[in-house]
This record gives C-alpha cells, sequence and structure tokens, in this order.
C-alpha cells in the first residue's frame, strides 16, 4: 500500500453537489453548475464518493491503479471543475448573489391584463374568476403607455413581444384590435420586429376575431384539460354547464391552421398524462403543455402522480422509437427539460418573470408575472410613470436559484429553477420557498428525463433538438 506523509496528501477531499447516475451498467454525473451530464470511470466514481477522506486514503482504494502523476493530475482536473475542493479551501459550489439590475435591465416580452374578469368560473383559478381582486378592462390609452414602455425599456432586443392576457382576454377585443395597429407601428418606429401572443379561454371565438389573429399572425393558447368529462369537470359557466364542446366548435379553424396551442391542468381527479396528451393531438393542436395545480395535492395524490409521469416518459419513448418525431416534440412536459440538458446552459431563473418580461394590470401597474397582479408587495412600479429599480433588485435578488431555500446545494436547480414563484409564495409566503412535495416530485422525474436523454441516439437528438 501507498504511505506517504505529506500535506498534500492528508488534505480531505469536499465534494460538491452532484448526481450520480446509473443507467444500463454505465455510471454518469450529472454537474449542475455546467448542467452537464458526463460518463465516468470506476476511479472517477470512487473519488466522487469519498467525501471526507484524505488523498492517501482514497489513492490506495481506487479499484483501477494509477501512477501518482496521474492520480495528481486527475485530482486537480476535479477541483479545477469545481467537482471536489479540500475542506480548508472553503468553497463551497453556490454563493449569495449580489445582482447588478442594469445588467438585465432590458426586458423583450409584456404581459398586457387586457381584462379582469372571465366569464367561466373555473374551480381552480388562482385570479378568483379571473379578477385579481379588482375587476375592470384595460384602456387604449393604458395600453399605448405600455406599448411605450416595452418599446422603451427593450433597449438592444429588435424583437419583442406583446401578450393579451385576462381573465378572459376576447372580452375586451376591440381595444385589441386597437393596440396590435398601434403596436406595428411603434415597432417600425424603433426599427423592432414585434410578435403576439394570446391566452385565452376560445369560448368567445368568433369569425371576425379569427380572420384578425390569422391577419397578425397571432399566436394563441386555449385551456383545455383533456377529454369533455376531464375538461368540464372543473372549467364550466356561472351556471355550471360545461365549455368544451363550445371550444371545440369555436377553435376549429385555428386548430387546422396549426395556430393553436392548449395547456392542460393536472389535479387530483386528473393525472393521466398520456390520455391528456393523446386527446389533444387527436384535436390538432399545435403544442399542448400539461401542467399540476400543486397547491391542490396532497401527499398521497403527489405519489400518484410521479407514476402517471413515468406512464408519459414510456410514451414518449414509444414516440421516438416509432419516429414520430413531430408528435414527440410537442410533448412540452418532457421536452423543455430535454432542451435545457442538452443545451448545457446555466438557467438561475425559473421562468423569465423580471428578467426579460412584466406584467401590466388594468392600471398600468407593473408586476413580475400575471399571477401576482394586485399583489402590492410586488408591484414594480407603473407605466405611467417608471420602474422601480430598487424593487427590481429585490426580487431578482430572491428569486435567484442560488439564493432559494432548498435549492443552493441542489442538483436539480439548472433542470428547474426553483419552481413557480407564485407558486411557491402561494404555499410558503416566500417566493424562494418551494414547496417540499414539489421539489421531490421534480427530482425523480428529472431523473427519469436524464434517463430518457442517455437512450436518445446521435439522429434522435439531431432531429428533436433542431
Amino acid at each position: 500500500m501507498f504511505q506517504i506523509q505529506d500535506d498534500y496528501l492528508n488534505q480531505k477531499i469536499k465534494v460538491t453537489d452532484l448526481k450520480f447516475i446509473e443507467h444500463n451498467s454505465i455510471d454518469y454525473i450529472y454537474i449542475p453548475n455546467l448542467n452537464g451530464l458526463f460518463e465516468i470511470d470506476a476511479n472517477v466514481k470512487l473519488i466522487l464518493n469519498s467525501n471526507g477522506d484524505d488523498i492517501t486514503h482514497i489513492y490506495n482504494s481506487l479499484p483501477n491503479k494509477i501512477n501518482l502523476e496521474e492520480y495528481f493530475s486527475l485530482i486537480e482536473n476535479l477541483r479545477e471543475h469545481n467537482l471536489i475542493n479540500f475542506f480548508q479551501d472553503n468553497l463551497t459550489h453556490t454563493s449569495k448573489k449580489e445582482l447588478q439590475v442594469e445588467s438585465i435591465k432590458e426586458i423583450s416580452a409584456l404581459t398586457l391584463m387586457m381584462v379582469q374578469e372571465c366569464n367561466l368560473k373555473c374551480t381552480y383559478c388562482y385570479a378568483g374568476n379571473g379578477e385579481y381582486n379588482e375587476k375592470g378592462k384595460m384602456s387604449f390609452q393604458t395600453a399605448k403607455k405600455a406599448v411605450d414602455f416595452l418599446m422603451r425599456e427593450s433597449g438592444m432586443h429588435k424583437e419583442v413581444t406583446l401578450i393579451f392576457f385576462g381573465g378572459e382576454p376576447l372580452l375586451n377585443f376591440k381595444t385589441i384590435e386597437k393596440i396590435v395597429i398601434y403596436a406595428d407601428e411603434q415597432a417600425k418606429l424603433y426599427d423592432k420586429t414585434i410578435k403576439y401572443s394570446m391566452t385565452c379561454n376560445g369560448t368567445l371565438m368568433t369569425k371576425k376575431i379569427t380572420k384578425f389573429i390569422m391577419e397578425h399572425n397571432i399566436y394563441v393558447q386555449v385551456s383545455v384539460d383533456g377529454n369533455k368529462e376531464a375538461h368540464d369537470y372543473n372549467r364550466f359557466y356561472g351556471n355550471k354547464s360545461g365549455s368544451y364542446e363550445t371550444i371545440m366548435n369555436k377553435t376549429k379553424t385555428l386548430r387546422d391552421q396549426k395556430q393553436l396551442g392548449v395547456r392542460a391542468t393536472i389535479t387530483p381527479t386528473n393525472t393521466d398524462y398520456v390520455n391528456i396528451y393523446n386527446h389533444l393531438f387527436s384535436k390538432n393542436f399545435r403544442s399542448v403543455y400539461a401542467s399540476p395545480a400543486i397547491t391542490m395535492f396532497s401527499h398521497e395524490e403527489f405519489i400518484k402522480l410521479i407514476e402517471k409521469f413515468k406512464d408519459l416518459l414510456i410514451y414518449f419513448e414509444k414516440l421516438i422509437q416509432l419516429k414520430e418525431y413531430r408528435k414527440a416534440k410537442k410533448v412540452s412536459n418532457v421536452m423543455k427539460h430535454l432542451q435545457r440538458l442538452h443545451k448545457g446552459y446555466e438557467s438561475t431563473y425559473s421562468c423569465g418573470a423580471e428578467v426579460n418580461f412584466f406584467a401590466v394590470d388594468i392600471n398600468g401597474d407593473l408586476y413580475p408575472c400575471h399571477r401576482f397582479v394586485n399583489n402590492k408587495e410586488y408591484k414594480q412600479g407603473n407605466v405611467y410613470f417608471d420602474l422601480d429599480d430598487k424593487r427590481k433588485k429585490k426580487f431578482l435578488v430572491e428569486a435567484h436559484t442560488s439564493n432559494r431555500d432548498n435549492c443552493n446545494n441542489c442538483w436539480a436547480r439548472n433542470l428547474c429553477g426553483g419552481g413557480c414563484h407564485h407558486e411557491n409564495y402561494e404555499v410558503s409566503g416566500r417566493i424562494g420557498s418551494p414547496p417540499l412535495q414539489y421539489c421531490v416530485l421534480t427530482k425523480l422525474q428529472l431523473e427519469e428525463i436524464i434517463k430518457v436523454y442517455l437512450n436518445l441516439t446521435e439522429k434522435d437528438k439531431e432531429i428533436i433538438f433542431n
């Protein structure tokens, strides 16, 4: 056995946060700070499983013996990439961030709350019947000020996006018509390209509105929770009659033109991802996404949801095997994480709230996103006046993954982003405190998604990521 007294060889190593993945008898590690997935050999695996051991002990325990020069080189390489450090280094992988607002000052999108009221009474609506505790419609004057704000604050961004939201935005369609014309004019003046999108419930779609949407290439997303029975259980009018048939009848043209996306809400009574996706695929939607209403789930119901998500991954892999790539790319719940993993970039926020967009309420008040509207604690300014940079900085620091409870040293932070700011706030009272059951669910899902990625061939990757 190798024995030598040396300051270096007596150092004890400290392993930073990473995730071991064993798949098809091969060992891998997922490294959060690189957002990268790497195959490892037996020696590296042992070193990374030797937290607190000294260099000498580790060397003597290596399954595949190498000389000292090779060993030291390996140790230093692992230190250089911050996979390990020595306890005396007093280093951690992540630390609290002091952010400069100026570095992410420019925005590229704005959500206009065209109406804070709705014609449906969905059971799980986080906005209180779409009103956000203040019923009303946005005036054309306020919408103009919002567009001016977007043009001014988007700086060097050549492409910007205006999003029409509610409540039900089509209750204020006349203002939408006028503001699109105004925004087009302003985009030309600022030498920018402007895109439009809208989230609505689809029940108020008419031939005139459909024609306008197609002429201005507005990407529209509606909410449909699956088949008629599943959808009508939660999404209905004030008289309790379901909205499914109305939506399907009134959105057929947009679906046929591939100009309509759909978002399904997963509830404890509606957790079958595969059935939901299959049904919505059959209705010719351009894109499909399903999201759990987290606050509705008990711990036991979350466990069942994990199993249903595994079924979705099996379904996704079958689509890949059958070369049904177009359909597979529509499985957004899987694709969004695969894309993050494939691109390998560091994701420090769960979404673009305040990073590159704001929401504007009917009074012109600015909020991080539509879900925070009328929560005065998170009001960030007003389009008639200005943005409050101090409040923006406070939000961005609190929302950063390195500053979130449970996220700072979590291996999944760059694939997850720390959960929805507002859902965290609803459960814990802080945007930086993800619910524990959300963390458990997400990490289990991501571990399985990494295995799906490892199963993809180079040809698969070339097709689905391009």
